[in-house]
């Protein structure tokens, strides 16, 4: 299953490994200097991610199966808050504060990837899926100020984050945060699913019509 795989993928350890031709360890200066990501590099890496998302979200409006959506999206959610949650205590203990620059420490540039990516993918699911994704959350305590505090943790980062998904996150922030909420917020994705779905209940009426057409009458034969 799509979903599933790219969950695996996301949520795996950031592809950054120190290998030694020898066998033993490289040490940690080495180390160091090998691994050292700037934001350029890492700002592209991220619009990929980006990319990934997306076919996840086009994957999911694809599927028409209320319960089987509602199951791949209630997976993907609590994945993302754990990761989240884990992540987060993880940079705040190293004290990686808003709008740092990449660390040097692999662990931490894996942290803080994931946290950034999964803070993003948060959002374009609740945004895609608004209804459902509350429905979800209901049930998770704690949800909203955590992803309040992980958007502005994560919009911090300007130099890697691409306009699209400040943007976005721009989006999110009204969305879940009705104090920063303006009076002319409209969740655009919401309005497009709306739309679609008035669209594709017009066509199957229209359909049904075509089905039932104008019937024969059935009145005597005439004979020449």
């Amino acid at each position: 299953m799509l979903l599933n795989k790219y969950l695996t993928v996301l949520l795996a350890s950031f592809a950054i490994e120190i290998v030694s031709v020898s066998g033993g360890e490289v040490s940690p200066k080495k180390a160091e200097n090998k691994l050292i990501i700037t934001d350029k590099i890492y700002s592209n890496i991220f619009v990929r991610k980006r990319e990934e998302h997306k076919l996840v979200v086009k994957h999911l409006l694809s599927t028409e199966d209320y319960a089987k959506r509602f199951d791949l999206l209630k997976l993907a959610l609590k994945e993302i808050i754990r990761v989240i949650q884990e992540d987060g205590e993880n940079l705040r203990n190293n004290d990686l504060t808003e709008g740092s620059a990449l660390p040097k420490n692999p662990e931490l540039v894996d942290s803080l990837a994931r946290y950034l990516e999964n803070t993003c993918f948060f959002g374009e699911l609740v945004l895609h899926f608004p209804d459902m994704s509350y429905r979800i959350l209901k049930g998770v305590d704690g949800w909203r100020d955590l992803l309040i505090r992980a958007l502005e943790y994560t919009r911090s980062f300007v130099n890697i984050l691409d306009q699209k998904s400040l943007e976005m996150l721009g989006l999110l922030e009204q969305e879940i945060d009705e104090g920063k909420r303006t009076d002319s917020y409209v969740n655009p994705y919401r309005e497009r699913a709306n739309e679609s779905s008035k669209s594709k209940e017009t066509k199957k009426k229209k359909k049904a019509n075509i089905k039932k057409g104008p019937q024969l009458s059935g009145g005597a034969k005439t004979e020449l």
